[in-house]
């Protein structure tokens, strides 16, 4: 009877820890920060948003995020052409870069040991890509945000129109320079430079 006593006494004991057990390793209910914490989906002051507000990607196009705040007048017409503005100061900058990187490629590729000629060249060629290419730039798409009223737009050009606008200020801006020109002429009838091109809208 001692024995039976001390082996269920000894049996509730075994029980108690094994619920114990399980009841220490129950995870933690998450809290509502670290709810947030792991969210990564797009937002714009705490309020969701489209993707392409925190990343701008278009196929086949060079993008950028065009922002107005919203006006004490609410003119909409005025915001969305700030926003338009702001897009298109975006996209000319992404196009200076490539084509800042477009010249410095060219020249390793065909040893041009001239860097003065080639800035002059690279600095000609995105002025006139600013005033020219991003007139075919557009507003694809659209967001306001709901709490600050501000404008998003998404604006493109076409990778093939930079590419074409690309090359026809390379040409004219190397006609300038005979031996360069020549040098043009053939890294292009090589397709070296129409390899770097290539990499313009990408």
């Amino acid at each position: 009877m001692k024995n039976l006593v001390l082996k269920s006494a000894l049996s509730l004991a075994v029980i108690a820890t094994i619920f114990t057990g399980c009841g220490s390793k129950k995870p933690e209910p998450q809290t509502q920060k670290q709810a947030e914490d792991a969210d990564f989906r797009c937002k714009q002051d705490g309020v969701l948003a489209p993707k392409w507000t925190c990343d701008p990607y278009v196929e086949g196009a060079i993008a950028a995020v065009g922002i107005a705040k919203k006006n004490a007048g609410n003119d909409k017409s005025f915001q969305r052409s700030e926003a338009m503005a702001d897009g298109r100061d975006d996209l000319a900058s992404q196009i200076s870069t490539k084509v800042s990187n477009l010249f410095k490629s060219y020249k390793g590729t065909t040893g041009s040991g001239d860097a003065a000629t080639f800035d002059a060249a690279s600095s000609k060629v995105s002025k006139q890509l600013a005033s020219e290419t991003l007139v075919g730039s557009k507003s694809i798409d659209s967001w306001t945000s709901p709490k600050t009223g501000e404008l998003y737009l998404l604006v493109t050009v076409a990778n093939a129109q930079v590419k074409e606008k690309v090359e026809d200020a390379v040409k004219t801006s190397f006609k300038n320079d005979a031996a360069m020109y020549q040098k043009f002429l053939a890294a292009q009838a090589n397709g070296e430079l129409d390899a770097e091109l290539s990499k313009i809208g990408k």
